[in-house]
């Protein structure tokens, strides 16, 4: 049996960033992954999508060059050349993470893993034990349960597509079927979009709305209340069978798209015999990212399931490095995490919605600001639309939430997450001096 100081399950974001603090602090240390080491983001999710979501941003500008005085013809898009840009960057992921692991000095093991006890696993056949592991096996797909399902396909292979489909339909909305029905909307695709219950749970109800609107006029047909029943292949085509409002109905399409939501990849890790306790989300850890029923196992990134978000799993990773080298020494810290949908404008968020702030009964202000003719918006981003939603405490004025749909969305939503995890009040921002004019310049006005 070989023995390790300690042992990250997964390739990605968090198994990556605990292995590496974890070894330069002198310890041995094993990776193990039965496939691609690199991760999600780098290989087939926020990277190879925003390379996407980017070819589209240029495509909307340019259509939209006429309101900065530009003539121009109707663009073409080269998708091959698209997609040859995508792997450019998708391509080197693996090779220089395994350079890296060697270099580090990290063993790097291909193959699944399967506990057998609980501080060892059996990899290709050789046992292993280890002082500590770190589950960070990341997510996958939810699995449709209906006649015909296993036809939709995947985010990976809507990342692979030769050819621009001509009607993409969409199962599911949230934010990949969002970011992926954009995309392929204004790339000239017929989108349609099946939704079961909500758009984007969890976010914010009035930007939510504003988002579906606005994808309605770029003429993606959001259908509510959705339940797809059959897919059946008719000629090189698929058809999508569905009942929505009670009645059924059908659909032909070159490409079904499954974007009903990622569940955590733990099913073949033999987790009981490990005595790891699981729930629907993933593993059930403690506040410090310790199994709650094994302390030496952790787990951190889409495999514990709290956020699905990739510098999440990173900052859970260089926090179970924490922990494992000081013992609980940092409690996992969620309040002020932001993140951001690739739509355009992009969407982005930090802390509490509005009603998450009325159901834990707090006496807050809220200031919404439709800011798509504020001069700043206006003269930078053409009109693009822009709204904004901010949640600040009545008593004190701290910022308990943040919403931002407009143009640098993504960028700005970082000056509030820093304003909540530093308790900066309203005031406090109003009297910022911003560089202008900038988009951001516009912030101090958001806060009422």
């Amino acid at each position: 049996m070989k023995r390790y100081d300690f042992v990250a399950i997964g390739g990605g974001n968090a198994g990556l960033s605990a292995a590496a603090k974890i070894t330069g602090a002198g310890h041995k240390t094993a990776l193990i992954d039965k496939g691609a080491v690199g991760g999600l983001c780098s290989l087939n999710g926020c990277n190879p999508k925003k390379v996407f979501v980017r070819a589209t941003e240029v495509l909307n500008e340019i259509r939209h060059a006429a309101n900065f005085g530009i003539a121009v013809a109707e663009p073409r898009v080269d998708w091959s050349r698209v997609l040859a840009r995508k792997e450019s960057f998708t391509r080197p992921v693996t090779p220089q993470t395994e350079a890296s692991l060697q270099e580090q000095g990290i063993d790097l093991i291909h193959g699944a893993p399967r506990f057998i006890a609980r501080n060892a696993l059996e990899v290709n056949g050789a046992e292993i034990e280890a002082g500590a592991f770190v589950i960070a096996t990341g997510s996958y797909p939810r699995r449709l349960d209906f006649d015909g399902a296993a036809l939709a396909k995947t985010s990976d292979e809507i990342l692979a597509v030769r050819d621009i489909p001509k009607h993409l339909a969409i199962i599911g909305a949230g934010v990949v079927a969002f970011e992926f029905a954009q995309v392929f909307a204004r790339l000239g695709s017929r989108v349609t979009m099946l939704v079961r219950s909500k758009a984007l749970a969890g976010e914010d109800e009035d930007m939510v709305a504003a988002v579906v609107e606005f994808s309605r006029t770029l003429g993606i047909n959001i259908i509510m209340q959705a339940t797809p029943q059959v897919i059946h292949k008719q000629g090189d085509e698929f058809v999508l069978e569905f009942e929505a409002d009670g009645k059924a109905t059908s659909m032909a399409a070159d490409f079904i798209l499954n974007a009903a939501g990622r569940v955590p990849s733990i099913d073949a890790l033999a987790l009981d015999q490990a005595e790891v306790e699981t729930s629907k989300r993933g593993i059930v850890v403690d506040e410090f990212l310790r199994s709650k029923t094994n302390p030496n196992i952790f787990a951190a990134g889409d495999a514990q399931g709290r956020l699905q978000l990739s510098p999440v799993a990173s900052y859970e990773g260089r926090l179970v490095a924490k922990n494992f080298l000081e013992g609980n020494s940092e409690r996992a810290d969620y309040t002020a995490i932001p993140r951001a949908i690739y739509t355009i404008p992009p969407l982005a968020s930090v802390g509490l919605t509005e009603s998450e702030a009325r159901q834990r009964k707090l006496e807050i202000n809220v200031t919404k600001s439709e800011m798509t003719n504020w001069k700043v918006n206006a003269i930078i981003a053409g009109g693009e639309p822009a709204l904004a939603k901010i949640i600040s405490e009545k008593s004190s004025g701290r910022i308990l939430g943040a919403h931002l749909w407009s143009a640098a969305a993504g960028d700005n939503i970082n000056f509030f997450a820093l304003a909540i995890k530093h308790q900066i009040t309203a005031d406090e921002i109003r009297n910022m001096v911003f560089a202008y004019p900038t988009l951001a310049s516009s912030l101090p006005y958001t806060v009422g």
